[in-house]
C-alpha cells in the first residue's frame, strides 16, 4: 500500500486541529444543540430601559416543566455580560420572562451599531425526567427589533456626546418657595465639531425635575443653537423636587441621570445624559437630600 507523503499528513493534521479550534459556539461555551421544546424571544419592558437589560421570553412547548438554572445572552454588537444565575421554572405550554443585561454596545468607526445576525441564548436547564443539568443553545427571535433599537440609540448617543460637551454650570442659586427649594442654575453647552447642533429640551430624573428657567411663553425654541461661529451657550434651568419620599429614594437607580435632547439643526434631537460633577450633586441635596 502506498503511504501518503509526509506533507499531506501534516496538512491533514493542521486542518483537523484548526477545525476543532474554530468550530466552537460564538457563546464560548461549546457547540450545543437546540432544545426542540424551547423557544426564545427578546422583549423589553419600560422598566428594563433604565436597568440596561432585556427579557428573554422563554416558551416551553414540551410536555413537562423545565427549570432554568443559568442563562447567557450573546447578541451581535453587544459585549456579553456573562452567564446569569437563575432558578426559574417554566411550566409546559407557558412563557416566562427572564431578565438579563444586554451588555455594552459596540459601535463601528463611523459611530454605527454592528448588530448583524441573530442573538443566541444559552440556557442550562433540568427537569424531573432529566435531573442532571443540560445546556442548550437557542436562536432568539427579536421581531420588534429591540436589540437593534438599543444599539442604534446607544451609538447615536455616544456620537453626539463627542460632538457637544454638556454639563451643569458651577453657579447655583437656591430659592425657598412654599413648595420647597427651587435650585436655579444652567446647562453649559460647548460645540466640539464644525457642524451646527441644537439643544432642544431638558429632562429630570425620578427624584429631581429639570426645567428651562423661563416663563412658559418665553422658552426659546431651540433652547440653544450652537454653530461654528457661536460654539458655547448657557441654558438657564431650574431643579425642583419631583418625588422626594423614602420609597422613591430607596428604589431609584440613577438619581442624577439628567437628560438633554440635542441633535442636528432643526431636529427634535436625541436624549443624552448630562455630565453631573460632585459640586452639582452637593447643590442638589438642597432640593432633596439623598
Amino acid at each position: 500500500m502506498t503511504r501518503p507523503p509526509r506533507f499531506m499528513l501534516l496538512t491533514l493534521f493542521i486542518t483537523t486541529v484548526m477545525a476543532s479550534c474554530t468550530g466552537g459556539s460564538p457563546a464560548d461555551v461549546g457547540e450545543v444543540p437546540g432544545h426542540a421544546d424551547l423557544r426564545a424571544e427578546i422583549v423589553q419592558l419600560r422598566r428594563d430601559v433604565v436597568l440596561e437589560r432585556v427579557q428573554v421570553a422563554l416558551r416551553n412547548n414540551g410536555p413537562e416543566e423545565v427549570v432554568v438554572e443559568r442563562l447567557l445572552l450573546r447578541a451581535p454588537g453587544f459585549d456579553s455580560a456573562g452567564p446569569v444565575p437563575k432558578d426559574s421554572p417554566v411550566p409546559p405550554g407557558q412563557v416566562v420572562n427572564l431578565p438579563v443585561a444586554h451588555g455594552d454596545v459596540r459601535c463601528d468607526a463611523a459611530g454605527a451599531p454592528v448588530t448583524r445576525g441573530d442573538a443566541l441564548v444559552i440556557v442550562w436547564v433540568r427537569s424531573a425526567a432529566a435531573p442532571e443539568q443540560s445546556r442548550t443553545r437557542l436562536t432568539a427571535r427579536d421581531p420588534q427589533g429591540y436589540l437593534r433599537r438599543i444599539a442604534t440609540l446607544a451609538c447615536r448617543q455616544r456620537r453626539l456626546a463627542g460632538e457637544v460637551d454638556l454639563r451643569f454650570g458651577s453657579a447655583w442659586r437656591p430659592e425657598r418657595t412654599p413648595d420647597g427649594v427651587v435650585l436655579h442654575g444652567s446647562v453649559e453647552a460647548r460645540l466640539l465639531i464644525d457642524e451646527p447642533r441644537d439643544v432642544t429640551q431638558v429632562g429630570g430624573t425620578v427624584i429631581y425635575g429639570l426645567l428651562p428657567d423661563a416663563p412658559a411663553d418665553g422658552v426659546p425654541d431651540p433652547l440653544a443653537a450652537l454653530t461654528p461661529q457661536r460654539r458655547t451657550a448657557s441654558v438657564p434651568v431650574k431643579v425642583v423636587a419631583s418625588r422626594c419620599d423614602g420609597h422613591s429614594i430607596g428604589e431609584v437607580k440613577q438619581p442624577y441621570a439628567f437628560l438633554v435632547w440635542m441633535g442636528e439643526a432643526g431636529s427634535e434631537g436625541t436624549a443624552v445624559q448630562l455630565e453631573v460633577e460632585p459640586a452639582s450633586i452637593r447643590a442638589l441635596q438642597k432640593v432633596c437630600r439623598l
